[in-house]
């Protein structure tokens, strides 16, 4: 966040590097890219790979559209086509359709995908990508940070357009067996799959901060032009800040946190629900989820009923008291977050276990964040590309 969170960071940690604005706070504190390296400004696609894809660190400044869409070809075969996703009647869009191997409980259909946007490109270490003004964007193709990657800022890009028509169409971020990742004031629509994706290695520990989550589309799961698939996080050991985005339009997994594989922390301030027609949250086990501050507006399921019973440790503040009692492990008084709009009551949960978890990581969440009246027009103004 431009004016609370990034400059309320831990001391020592240096403001900005090159041309990436602001500095990483929260679980990513320290990450700094590229550091100090001249700045490059790719031309064309390929050297756009070249440059995420070598040993030398970078800071890479887009601006211009780099379209991969086309440029690895097409594949023509058949798809499944069943009761899930696909078959709408009387819904405001069409389905998607699934790419895969099996169709058991649907019909196949001949279906054409583009190849480029479900092969990510696999970027190195010591990486910043950053957009100029509002000019950056990646089309028809993803970023994975795998094999061990660390050091690695995100800011400023929109990815768009990865085969939105199909279920594996595409990721457009994808972190597994890496670390200290800071994905900041990026834009992601109109994708096949998952907007964000950590999992099965460790995500390691990694802010998402001022991105907007667009799941307005065509190709929609829950026949409802709203994507289902935002974020799922379940990495073997990620510790994850998700701080000042706005989540709009989607239906599901916005986001999931945690499965039988993962071992995740996760704090979620001043994130911004908006149109959600379906569930926000959906929390399982081998997870520990502070919920502070976020606004939920038109919310059709803020926390799915799984979250109360999966085994997962979740702490939602409601009510003064449970602001009060989390003060002492916290070391400050969080914030309450707010149901508005048609957004449906909810039983509470207040896991002393969460509070336990996080007393041992107060350094990665002390600072001042925003009243949880003022988080809608605070994030309007700020997430997304052309705000950093």
């Amino acid at each position: 966040m431009k004016s609370s969170f990034a400059t309320l960071i831990l001391a020592g940690v240096p403001v900005a590097f090159a041309q990436v604005k602001n500095a990483a706070f929260g679980f990513a504190a320290g990450t700094t890219g590229g550091g100090t390296a001249t700045p490059v400004y790719p031309t064309t696609t390929a050297q756009l790979v070249s440059y995420l894809t070598d040993s030398s660190p970078r800071v890479i400044m887009l601006d211009r559209t780099f379209d991969f869409l086309q440029t690895e070809g097409s594949t023509t075969a058949q798809c499944c086509s069943d009761n899930r996703t696909t078959k709408c009647p009387g819904g405001t869009s069409a389905g998607q359709l699934w790419i895969g191997d099996t169709c058991d409980s649907g019909t196949w259909q001949t279906c054409t995908y583009w190849n480029a946007p479900r092969k990510p490109i696999d970027v190195k270490s010591n990486k910043s990508i950053v957009g100029v003004g509002s000019k950056g964007v990646i089309r028809g193709k993803g970023l994975r940070f795998s094999g061990g990657v660390s050091n690695i800022i995100v800011q400023n890009i929109h990815f768009t357009e990865l085969n939105p028509q199909f279920v594996w169409g595409g990721d457009a971020l994808t972190l597994d067996n890496t670390d200290r990742i800071w994905i900041d004031h990026n834009k992601i629509s109109l994708v096949g799959r998952q907007m964000i994706v950590s999992g099965w290695g460790k995500a390691g520990r990694v802010t998402i901060s001022d991105n907007e989550f667009d799941g307005r589309t065509t190709w929609s799961a829950g026949c409802n032009g709203k994507h289902y698939w935002a974020a799922l996080l379940i990495g073997k050991e990620d510790y994850i800040t998700l701080a000042g985005n706005y989540l709009h339009d989607l239906s599901g997994r916005a986001p999931h946190l945690g499965t039988d594989n993962a071992a995740s922390v996760v704090h979620a301030v001043n994130n911004y629900f908006k149109n959600i027609g379906g569930h926000a949250f959906d929390i399982e086990k081998n997870t520990w989820a502070l919920l502070e501050g976020n606004y939920f507006e038109n919310v059709d399921t803020t926390l799915t009923p799984n979250t109360y019973t999966s085994g997962g440790q979740t702490y939602f503040i409601q009510t003064v008291a449970d602001a009060s009692n989390a003060q002492s492990a916290l070391g400050y008084i969080p914030e309450w977050n707010r149901l508005a709009g048609t957004s449906k009551a909810m039983n509470p949960i207040t896991s002393s276990q969460t509070l336990s978890k996080f007393s041992q990581y107060k350094s990665q969440i002390t600072w001042s964040h925003w009243k949880v009246e003022n988080v809608p027009t605070n994030v309007l103004n700020n997430a997304g590309v052309g705000k950093v």
